[in-house]
This record gives C-alpha cells, structure tokens and sequence, in this order.
C-alpha cells in the first residue's frame, strides 16, 4: 500500500468517525447544542483534526448528509426508477433513520419554511371546515394539505434559489394547477 491510500483510508476513518459521532450525538441533543468538542471527544479525534477536515459542525453535518445520500441513494439515479420508487425509497429511509430524520426535520421549527407551513395549513384547515369539506382529524385530509403546502413551498425555493427566472406573477398561475386539488373527501 503506498501512501497516498494509506493517507485517503485514514481521512476516511476520521470522517466515520466524526460523522457517526454526531449521528449518535444528534439521537440525544438538539444539533444547536452539540459542540465541536463533544463531537471530538466522543470521536477520539484531536480538534485540530477536526478543523483540517471541516469548518465547522454544519459543514461537518453537510458532508455527513451528502455521504448517507450517496450511499442510500446510490440506486434511485437509475433511470428504472420512477417518482413512485423514489418516494418509497424515501419512507423506508425515514423509516431506517428516524431519530435523525425526525431531529433534522423538526428540530429548525423555528425557521421560515416551518412557520409558513404551519400558518398555511392553519389556513387551508379554517378555508376548508369553512367550506364543509373537511372531516375532522382525517389523516387523509392532513396528507393532501402536506403534500400541496409542500410542494408550494417546494416550488417557492426553487424559484428563490434559481435567481426568481420568472415574475412571481407568471408563477402563481403556473401554480394555479393545485386550484384543482379536490381537497374534499
């Protein structure tokens, strides 16, 4: 073994070792909590590794995520995957990795995505029982209000990330499609 692999096995190594130190510590504590020490020391790695490797723990957080994406993810790039596979392979990650799935998805709910999910799901709820067309407690009402309140806010960040390519305006009546949602059961 030469010493270019042996170098690239020990970077690989540390990044295990520091990305499953703050899976384990993302099962117990809000990642807001977590410090680059407690990751350190749970990791057996040196700080001063830690800072050759990384920035800091989002960008350590990041690179953990790109790395289970890559090897969770690996098959849903064939092309004999349809949206219907991908949204299965989806449910049965969240299901593998729940604790995290459940601290990285909840755990901001204080951010602007979740504050407009909730108000806008607070708002179709009170348009709908308005309207009688909504049962009470229905999972299979709250699952059509996720999904369109996801996929407007879904379409809303891509439109903000790709620069605003068309006038919001031209947008809306793009998104006009969800008008015929049948949200009544």
């Amino acid at each position: 073994m030469n010493d270019k692999t042996t170098e690239d096995l020990r970077v690989k190594r540390t990044h295990k070792l520091l990305y499953n130190a703050l899976l384990e510590l993302m099962d117990k504590h809000p990642f807001e909590t977590i410090t680059v020490k407690q990751i350190c020391d749970l990791a057996m790695v040196h700080r001063t590794t830690f800072y050759t490797h990384f920035q800091d723990k989002f960008d350590l957080l990041t690179r953990a995520m790109n790395q289970i994406a890559e090897e969770e993810f690996k098959g849903m790039v064939d092309d004999s995957f349809s949206p219907a596979d991908n949204f299965k392979e989806l449910f049965s990650l969240a299901v593998k990795h729940k604790k995290l799935f459940s601290r990285l998805l909840a755990e901001d709910r204080d951010s602007l995505r979740n504050l407009l999910r909730r108000e806008m799901g607070a708002g179709i709820r009170n348009y709908l029982a308005k309207h009688n067309s909504i049962k009470e407690n229905s999972i299979d009402m709250q699952i059509k209000i996720e999904a369109y309140i996801g996929a407007v806010l879904g379409v809303v960040t891509w439109w903000i990330e790709n620069n605003m390519p068309i006038e919001h305006e031209a947008l809306y009546t793009k998104l006009n499609i969800f008008s015929e949602w049948k949200f009544a059961e």
